[in-house]
């Protein structure tokens, strides 16, 4: 059994006086698995990996990231262990995808001026893994939706994190950078060792690419293998209405 990266103790998520959003749950994310987060928009699931990320205290419950509490890390070391990708939010002006993606070495080297040729190469091999090395130069603020979503994932791959969170990474993808992108996020946790958890509302990728599915319903989070989910209910959400 790989190491355990992420563990979430009797874990219940939401805000502080409100009633929690899913009550308390167990939760083990082991190095080289890929997990899709799921469930109805407005369930939970970007608080549910805030709250992961350490930006949302849990309402109750403790989580665990590298064998140690989650509050324990600093910034900075945290930074170096965990990142939380979204795909909204206003793009910086004036900042090009190259300088854009060197953010992600921040946690090792601090200010622009002091990256080694090391960093340089990992930011390389980061836009490259990525697909955002032809317009390295080009103003992040004046990419499409899709190709801005693929440098922020290229940020996150520079800061060499183990536990990689991303919030509908493909939401503004088209079907086979789709596929690529998660036949990827299957390389990055087998090759490295990281731990993913990905939100998704296509139920095609989280069967053919993750090894397991969480859901967030009815006040509740369940996991399963993503080969038994559907079989086990965990889906079931999925029909009403149909």
């Amino acid at each position: 059994m790989s190491d355990v990266l992420l563990r979430c103790e009797n874990m219940a998520f939401g805000y502080a006086g409100r009633d929690p959003l899913a009550g308390e749950f167990q939760f083990e994310l082991h190095g080289g698995e890929v997990v899709a987060l799921m469930g109805e928009n407005g369930c939970g699931k970007s608080t549910l990996l805030r709250t992961f990320a350490g930006m949302i205290a849990p309402v109750s419950g403790n989580i665990e990231l590298c064998s140690s509490p989650l509050e324990s890390w600093n910034a900075r070391e945290r930074a170096r262990r965990i990142a939380l990708v979204r795909m909204s939010g206003i793009a910086p002006e004036r900042i090009t995808v190259r300088e854009f993606v060197s953010l992600g070495r921040s946690p090792y080297s601090g200010v622009f001026d002091s990256r080694s040729a090391s960093d340089r190469s990992i930011v390389e091999r980061a836009m490259d893994m990525t697909d955002v090395s032809a317009f390295a130069e080009r103003p992040l603020s004046e990419l499409s939706d899709g190709e801005r979503s693929r440098v922020y994932l290229a940020e996150a791959v520079a800061q060499q994190v183990k536990v990689l969170l991303l919030d509908e990474p493909n939401a503004f993808l088209d079907i086979p950078r789709s596929h690529a992108l998660f036949r990827m996020l299957r390389d990055l946790a087998e090759n490295r060792g990281m731990g993913i958890v990905v939100s998704t509302h296509s139920i095609e990728y989280a069967e053919r690419y993750c090894d397991r599915i969480m859901v967030v319903n009815a006040g509740t989070v369940s996991v399963a293998p993503a080969s038994d989910a559907r079989k086990d209910g965990l889906l079931d959400w999925t029909e009403v209405g149909v």
